[in-house]
């Protein structure tokens, strides 16, 4: 068959040039056919340019032959038969699709519309394709916006005419066609149909005639291959978010659960965020419409997008899981609920959803009785910790539920596989999650070798009390866990840059309680070596973290930390090799003054720890240790803690013999350089206006309270050390020492302060070798007949002779204000006065000194009628020009009250300075007041602390200062416990001593009146918890010092306990009441021996009262000195009575 001629060659030229289509005879029967040959005929897409809009000229020959035919069409529509029609279009629209050129495509447009309007068009569903295909391409660029504009008019038409009634189904039907995705035509077409229904159709549903159901849509787009593209996905997802964002289509639609399916579809793979923002955005508009059966899923819906679950859907997302348990099957977790679990640990939006998800997972663990299902559980958490990109919050909830498995009933031998299983991960995650961590350094174990685990610290004072009466939960099976993993895991976090700082603080804070508990290394102390050796290397490389800006601590915070890692590990010294333990006190010297004051102030108080627990190896590092710390001298905020170290120091013998005369001079000079500070400091304060004293009068009291302190400190350590010397050595340094008490003032004047001159006045009574005693009572006896009393005062020396004038016998009293003796000059035999050896023997006898100042001495005698002193003797005295004498010797007046009173008043004024400390016995599970003051014994070692603090002394008729305690009835007890030396008394008001009333609240109220006024007590915490600075409430108690055993131990376990002191370890605390200065070396735990535990504890509470008396006193900044009051009470003597 011959090809039909063209159209365009057998039509009449018109008058304008162009071919004339109104004139087609003789081929009107063939227009159609001769038509569709052309259009197949042409190839506009390999040889037209792309053209922006219908307007621009025609270059197209695809787009000429589709005028021509809409022209014909226009004037010969009678001759387009239905099926040559159908013949046209199909003809064109695959050429129009394959074109680059929107001029095609709207030509292709116009023909339908000419036809549209001048016939009747054969069939809808190729023209429906070709129409929501140009609307997709129209879409895809702004330029081409027209293009969609044009195809949504020409679907307008049709839906006008008379195949308008299937347009609906047309449409729908276009979207199910899943064969066209893989062509581009049929992929446009989809897209198209999806967009025009998205655009067009849902805004004007309720006003068309046709209808088109939202479930049939909702059908159709089961159909569409939506995993396969992602256009497809965005148009189905706008699609779906539109159908409920239009309120007249969301009424409609009936299957929500179908909506909801297309939807997860859409999520689960990726989406543009606008869509699905978008379409998140009318869910959580229209949660209405769904029932709550749709409410888990929704839930799910969210989390597959990513998007904030609103409040009313979070706890509805582990709803079927919950009912799953209830009815104890478990298939739901392989039925979706796993991966839910690594869908929700990818974003920190889900974290309140992950924790509700971990709990019911441990309740599901704890339920079934699947061992795989139980290890499946396990091996989840543990692949999805194993997530380095996880963020801190995912893992430590997932963390907790490891955490809670291993903590379930530990107490129950059936569970120990359980924690077997899980300490490992643990042991493996604890450098990423700080939930793991604390865990992990709960691990305790007990007097009896039980392990357990030690309470987290509550937050707030009702949950704190709470947790004190909640008894730990022991861990069945503790020695079959591998130890060694978590020291390795321990290790790795302190040498290596940290992954958080949360893990890093809390290994920082909590790594020393753990090591300090000696019965869960005992077995294991190779482990504490190791940790030994690497805080050593660490602290010696001087290495370390810069601690995040935001918590405001410097590496120096990080640095005292491992310090007090490190002196704990010193504590294991029976066990450690001599060489290790050198080790590590060397560092520490080492790093003592290498940072700023904090860091050295830690080290100052583990080297006091040291002091007592290794005295030997610390005997052979004075020498190193004194020059370190005269090397800080020049760091003001170390003053007291050095002064603090030199005065505990001093009572130490042993840490003494090796030191030689420069290390004393060496520590007499840190305290020279003190006081020296200290004067300069008070100098400027004398000189403040009254201006800048007003304005720093909000913190005066304080520092002249800590300033004070030094400068008593100074004045004691000096006293204390020179006590301690041997003789050879005091006469060496004691004008060096008076030196270092004495200062130039402003005019050039050599000056001494009060509390040196009682120094001084100390050294000379010690080297006289006077003790302090009571003064003697009925000496003379009936034989010795009448005596005559004087009472003569030379300098800061009241000196009182009592003489018998029948025997010869004197007492000579020396009242000074360290302390007061007495000497005896007895009668002598009458000697050949020619005879001047004797004579000179007799005077040496008759002669007796208060003094050894000088060589040169002053006398005064006796017997006053005695010039010569030779028949009654004589009592050296200082010199006028000696710093405790005077130019002027006073008489006072015989037989005179006031005199007798002033004396009588000064004997009363002891030259101790008398201090009191509480001491309280906790027991086992005890925590309220009443509990506590009414026990009257404790367990053995506390009875054996109480010998170590003190002496017993009998109270009834007691001659010392009882310090408030009953002395004539016993109503306090019939004894307490009393320290002194020749400087200091320290009287303990014992509750245990203290018997109880018939009323045991009277009793309470007895035992409180001591204790609540107490600026210091000792507590002996036996209860196994912490104990609370305000269980007993007071305005007076300043500083609680708390001993608890390092393991816990029962009343029981402490009642039969056998091991030696020195294998008995305690922990040791000083609390302080908020504002008051914790100056203690204990201010952080300490864990010392049972054999330096009283001697210590002696000590931090002499430190304690001495700082509180100042910090109470009614001079503040200024340290009530019994000496200097008894100096004063001397020098008004003197003035009343002076010439």
């Amino acid at each position: 068959m011959l090809s039909p001629t063209p159209i365009t060659s057998h039509a009449r030229i018109a008058p304008s040039g162009r071919f004339d289509l109104h004139d087609i005879e003789p081929h009107e029967a063939s227009l159609c056919q001769r038509l569709t040959k052309e259009v197949e005929d042409c190839d506009s897409a390999s040889n037209t340019a792309l053209q922006s809009t219908p307007t621009a000229p025609l270059h197209s020959s695809l787009a000429r032959v589709l005028r021509s035919a809409a022209t014909a069409v226009q004037y010969h529509a009678k001759w387009f038969a239905p099926t040559a029609l159908e013949r046209l279009l199909v003809a064109v629209f695959e050429a129009a699709s394959r074109s680059s050129s929107t001029t095609d495509l709207y030509a292709a447009l116009y023909l339908v519309d000419t036809i549209g309007t001048y016939s009747l068009l054969p069939s809808l569903p190729s023209t429906l394709r070709f129409i929501t295909f140009s609307y997709y391409q129209g879409s895809r660029s702004n330029r081409h916006r027209r293009l969609s504009q044009q195809s949504w008019t020409s679907a307008q038409q049709i839906l006008e005419a008379h195949l308008g009634g299937q347009f609906p189904e047309t449409i729908l039907e276009i979207i199910r066609d899943s064969s066209g995705f893989y062509t581009r035509y049929g992929f446009g077409a989809i897209v198209g149909a999806l967009m025009l229904t998205t655009e067009r159709f849902l805004p004007i549903i309720d006003t068309q005639s046709f209808t088109i159901w939202p479930d049939q849509v909702l059908m159709s787009l089961t159909a569409v291959p939506i995993e396969k593209d992602g256009i497809l996905r965005e148009q189905v997802a706008n699609l779906l978010g539109n159908m409920l964002q239009q309120e007249s289509v969301a009424s409609k639609i009936d299957g929500l659960s179908l909506w909801l399916e297309l939807i997860r579809r859409c999520v689960s793979l990726s989406l543009d965020k606008d869509v699905v923002d978008s379409v998140f955005q009318s869910l959580g508009q229209k949660m209405s419409l769904f029932e709550p059966l749709h409410h888990p899923t929704i839930a799910q819906l969210f989390v597959e997008a990513h998007r904030p679950l609103p409040a009313e859907l979070s706890s509805q997302l582990m709803m079927p899981w919950r009912r799953s348990l209830m009815l104890e099957d478990h298939a739901i977790w392989d039925q979706g609920y796993q991966d839910l679990l690594g869908k929700l640990c990818n974003s920190t939006l889900y974290t309140v959803e992950l924790e509700a998800f971990i709990d019911i997972s441990v309740l599901a663990y704890f339920q079934t009785e699947s061992s795989g299902l139980r290890q499946q559980y396990i091996d989840t958490l543990a692949s999805l910790l194993r997530n380095l990109d996880a963020e801190p919050a995912v893992v430590d909830i997932l963390a907790k539920g490891i955490v809670s498995i291993f903590t379930h009933k530990t107490h129950k031998e059936k569970w120990e596989a359980q924690r077997n299983r899980t300490f490992p991960i643990l042991c493996e995650l604890a450098s990423r999650s700080v939930v793991a961590t604390r865990l992990l350094l709960r691990i305790r174990v007990d007097a009896a070798g039980v392990g357990y685990l030690e309470l987290e610290n509550a937050v707030n004072a009702d949950v704190q009390d709470t947790a004190r009466r909640q008894p730990q939960s022991n861990v069945y099976g503790l020695d079959t866990l591998s130890m060694g993993a978590w020291v390795s895991a321990v290790h790795d976090m302190i040498v290596r840059a940290p992954k958080r700082w949360d893990v890093y603080h809390t290994i920082l804070t909590d790594l020393a309680p753990q090591l300090r508990n000696h019965a869960l290394w005992r077995t294991k102390t190779q482990h504490i070596n190791n940790l030994r050796e690497s805080i050593c290397e660490l602290l010696s490389a001087d290495s370390f973290v810069e601690p995040p800006p935001e918590t405001g601590l410097k590496k120096s915070y990080i640095v005292a930390q491992f310090v007090q890692m490190l002196v704990a590990t010193t504590s294991y010294h029976q066990h450690l090799p001599r060489r290790d333990i050198k080790s590590a006190v060397i560092t520490i010297i080492n790093v003592a003054g290498s940072r700023d004051h904090t860091v050295s102030i830690h080290c100052i108080h583990a080297l006091t720890i040291c002091c007592y627990e290794l005295p030997e190896l610390m005997a052979g590092l004075m020498d190193s240790i004194i020059n370190k710390m005269a090397r800080m001298v020049t760091q003001r905020y170390l003053a007291i803690y050095v002064l603090e170290f030199f005065a505990g120091l001093s009572r130490f013998p042993d840490l003494q013999n090796r030191l030689r005369r420069e290390d004393f001079k060496r520590i007499f000079g840190v305290c020279h350089s003190y006081l020296q500070s200290m004067r300069s400091t008070m100098a400027l304060e004398r000189k403040r206006t009254p201006t800048s004293e007003h304005s720093a009068g909000g913190n005066s009291t304080s520092g002249d309270d800590l300033g004070q302190y030094v400068y008593a400190l100074a004045h004691h350590v000096i006293t204390f050390w020179y006590m301690a010397l041997k003789r050879h050595d005091r006469h060496g340094l004691k004008e060096f020492i008076t030196s270092c008490l004495s200062y130039t003032d402003s005019d050039g004047k050599a000056q001494i302060e009060n509390q040196g001159l009682v120094t001084i006045d100390l050294m000379d009574r010690v080297d006289a070798e006077e003790l302090i005693t009571a003064p003697l009572t009925e000496y003379f006896d009936e034989n010795d007949g009448r005596t005559i009393t004087c009472h003569r005062v030379t300098g800061i020396l009241l000196i009182t002779t009592e003489t018998s004038l029948r025997t010869g016998k004197t007492i000579v009293t020396i009242r000074r204000p360290s302390g007061t003796a007495q000497r005896l000059i007895a009668s002598q035999p009458s000697l050949d006065p020619n005879d001047t050896s004797d004579m000179e023997d007799l005077e040496a006898r008759i002669t007796t000194s208060v003094t050894v100042e000088t060589d040169m001495q002053d006398f005064i005698n006796v017997f006053p009628d005695d010039i010569t002193g030779r028949t009654y003797g004589k009592v050296a005295i200082p010199r006028p020009s000696s710093a405790l004498g005077s130019l002027q010797i006073i008489t006072l007046p015989e037989n005179d009250a006031a005199v007798t009173r002033a004396i009588q008043a000064f004997d009363r004024t002891s030259a101790l300075d008398s201090h009191k400390a509480g001491v309280i016995f906790v027991g086992e599970m005890q925590t309220t007041e009443d509990e506590i003051l009414l026990n009257i014994s404790g367990t053995p070692d506390y009875r054996e602390f109480l010998e170590d603090i003190g002496t017993l002394r009998k109270l009834q008729g007691a001659s010392f200062n009882t310090q408030g305690l009953d002395r004539a009835e016993d109503a306090d007890g019939e004894y307490t416990m009393v320290w002194n030396n020749e400087v200091t008394e320290l009287v303990y008001h014992i509750t245990t001593f203290m018997p109880n009333d018939a009323d045991t609240r009277l009793a309470v109220i007895n035992k409180k009146r001591h204790i609540g006024n107490d600026f210091v007590n000792i507590v002996f915490n036996n209860s196994g918890a912490a104990f609370a600075f305000d269980t007993f409430p007071s305005a007076f108690n300043y500083v609680y010092i708390t001993i608890s055993p390092a393991e816990r131990t029962s009343f029981l376990q402490a009642r039969e306990a056998t091991a030696a002191k020195k294998d008995r370890f305690y922990n040791v605390h000083v609390l302080t009441r908020p504002g008051f200065p914790s100056l203690s070396s204990a201010g952080e735990v300490k864990v010392v021996s049972g054999d330096s535990l009283g001697g210590y504890v002696r000590n931090l509470a002499l430190n304690a009262c001495m700082f509180s008396a100042m910090w109470h006193g009614d001079a503040p900044g200024e340290y009530p000195s019994s000496w200097r009051q008894r100096l004063e009470m001397i020098r008004r003597l003197y003035s009343k009575y002076k010439l």
